[in-house]
């Protein structure tokens, strides 16, 4: 009997490789797929979490919420009254923060509700922008998500809340945005918040990093307890280059006559802690949709 050919034919080895290439493209597919999802899940239950941890930590510590916040916010000379957006923040959250300067009654707000003093970048770090990862080398940032940490590493400064001080905020009567812009509109964030669309709001956003006395111990301040943390978390769905920590959000005034300006006895007399969002601006319900895939 003639002896069988060994082997595969050119035309067969090219039907399995052509077979292996849609196998592997589909799993690569299905992956990334998961991997959103992922951290979507991550992000859903991320917010609720720390949304719990800091209305447990007022219930525990005297009505006081937790402090040492970061700002989001660049100060060249490290007096935070020149504050601005830094560049660090996702362009997509940047572009709804404007500067929010400090009057002696928004100062009184925030102090009764515990947040006396705010962590700003100051002159050691980058210039204000948009794009870390496009500054020239030696200015960029290594660790997006300590920049807010002590001098030792070179960025960062605790600055007590005074009048004058600007902080970040996401809603506020004619302020401008990052981009120098006012908007429109900014009746987005009341309307999730639960506040009056008709009349203009002043709402701050702080980033909660492991500077914050939410986080277990921080600072040595032993005197505070209950939601304490191990480590600020961080959210996952963004570019590595970016400042990854998530967002609160709190009302300092609103504009009761309807006059378009924030009048005296218009603040609050103790900011009102409204929830947490994440880098890309996003609250809890936004991040269940797009876990879920259910939209309204």
């Amino acid at each position: 009997m003639r002896r069988g050919q060994a082997g595969f034919t050119l035309l067969e080895l090219l039907v399995v490789v052509a077979i292996l290439v849609i196998v592997a493209g589909g799993l690569i597919a299905a992956y990334d797929g998961l991997e959103k999802k992922s951290a979507q899940g991550v992000a859903t239950f991320d917010i609720a979490a720390l949304d719990s941890a800091v209305r447990t930590f007022r219930a525990t510590n005297n009505g006081l919420y937790p402090d040492s916040f970061d700002s989001l916010l660049f100060t060249a000379d490290g007096s935070a009254t020149d504050a601005t957006v830094l560049n660090l923040i996702n362009g997509k959250l940047a572009g709804k923060i404007g500067g929010h300067t400090l009057t002696a009654e928004g100062v009184a707000a925030l102090d009764d509700a515990g947040i006396t003093t705010l962590r700003y970048v100051d002159g050691t770090a980058a210039t204000p922008g948009y794009d870390n990862a496009a500054l020239p080398a030696g200015t960029q940032v290594s660790i997006p998500n300590r920049v807010f940490d002590n001098p030792s590493r070179g960025h960062g400064a605790s600055v007590p809340l005074t009048a004058g001080v600007v902080v970040a905020a996401v809603e506020n009567i004619l302020q401008a945005d990052s981009t120098g812009a006012t908007p429109a509109d900014s009746s987005r964030l009341r309307d999730i918040a639960g506040l009056d669309e008709t009349i203009g709001h002043v709402v701050i956003a702080v980033g909660v990093g492991n500077n914050s006395t939410l986080v277990h111990n921080v600072n040595g301040r032993t005197d505070l307890r209950g939601a304490s943390l191990s480590q600020a978390p961080l959210y996952k769905n963004i570019e590595p280059n970016l400042y990854g920590r998530y967002i609160a959000v709190f009302h300092l005034a609103s504009d009761a006559d309807a006059s378009g300006t924030i009048d005296a006895g218009e603040f609050l007399g103790t900011a009102r802690f409204l929830g947490i969002i994440d880098t890309k601006g996003d609250w809890y319900e936004e991040e269940e949709a797009e876990f879920t895939g259910v939209k309204s």
